[in-house]
């Protein structure tokens, strides 16, 4: 038989998987409230000179959430500026003074006063609401002052120091590595199924990075039906061990920084990461070779988990 006939009978199968993986709309429908909310008590009750402009970063706003939408991360962009932003009305902006700005109206407010954490070495705000919102206080980088231009400066705890960020470039070259002329709209669902494969074992990748590595990959293992591209996608993850990955680096599609070092995507959680990936792939590979229907639903299952993957569907 050839390779090409269970793919074509498995659309359905696929369309179902990505149903049940996919955010329904009532947490859709909630993580707008909540960002809507929080982003108008900072932006009408925080003054100057910090005037705040709210805006979306992270898996909700990219379309990557898998599951339930379980977190929303809002930057906050102050018009301060960093480094040599100075003070202002004889307060020293520095980073506690920023972030004890942004929190006093959330602590001020009665739905969220005894849900709001902090600490000298946080990198956010946090507000627990069932929804986890974070909250990222950011300041211009010295010499922009476009709200839409990047980088910005945020607070690197670990490092005590401001660094640069990019939420929106990365967003950007996200939809971008999207589009139908590049990966066919394959490349946001396939960051979903690295994701579900990673949640089902457990295991300790951030989201963030499995963008990273993904954007790094050919436009060409992303084209296909499902039951292609994941396939190839595997593949070419486990095509080269992980000391040359690693020994490679991997580069933000910002460019700004190398992931693959201690402070970011650890040695042994890639390691630990690869060696599950090697085992997804041969399944993959395995499902794309079964001579019959009832071989490649079982195999995808097994993959994909069985409360994912349907044995049947509906006519």
């Amino acid at each position: 038989m050839s390779y090409a006939l269970p793919l074509l009978a498995l659309s359905q199968h696929f369309s179902s998987f990505f149903r049940k993986l996919n955010p329904s709309p009532t947490f859709t429908s909630i993580a707008a409230s909540q960002y809507n909310t929080i982003k108008g008590v900072i932006e009408s009750r925080v003054r100057d000179p910090l005037s705040p402009r709210c805006f979306l970063q992270g898996s909700y706003d990219q379309s990557t959430a898998i599951y339930t939408i379980n977190d929303v991360d809002i930057i906050v962009l102050c018009q301060l500026w960093q480094p040599g932003g100075g003070g202002s009305g004889g307060v020293n902006w520095d980073r506690n003074a920023i972030f004890a700005a942004i929190a006093a109206p959330l602590f001020a407010d009665g739905r969220y006063s005894s849900k709001v954490r902090y600490i000298p070495t946080s990198m956010c705000i946090k507000v627990d609401l069932g929804i986890k919102v974070e909250i990222l206080p950011v300041v211009f980088k010295q010499g922009t002052s476009d709200p839409l231009q990047e980088p910005f400066r945020l607070w690197r705890p670990e490092r005590g120091q401001w660094e640069d960020g990019f939420a929106r470039y990365h967003q950007a070259y996200l939809s971008l590595k999207n589009n139908a002329d590049r990966t066919a709209g394959n490349f946001i669902p396939m960051i979903k199924v690295l994701k579900h494969l990673r949640s089902k074992s457990q295991l300790d990748a951030v989201s963030f990075h499995i963008e990273c590595l993904l954007h790094s990959f050919p436009d060409w293992v992303f084209t296909g039906g499902p039951a292609t591209y994941i396939r190839d996608v595997l593949n070419h993850l486990a095509s080269r061990t992980a000391v040359d990955w690693y020994n490679a680096g991997l580069m933000t599609p910002c460019g700004d920084r190398n992931i693959f070092t201690d402070a970011e995507w650890r040695w042994d959680r890639w390691k630990l990461f690869h060696q599950f990936v090697s085992i997804w792939a041969q399944f993959a590979q395995l499902a794309g070779e079964a001579t019959t229907q009832e071989l490649a639903i079982s195999t995808w299952q097994k993959l994909l988990d069985d409360s994912f993957f349907p044995a049947v569907t509906a006519p």
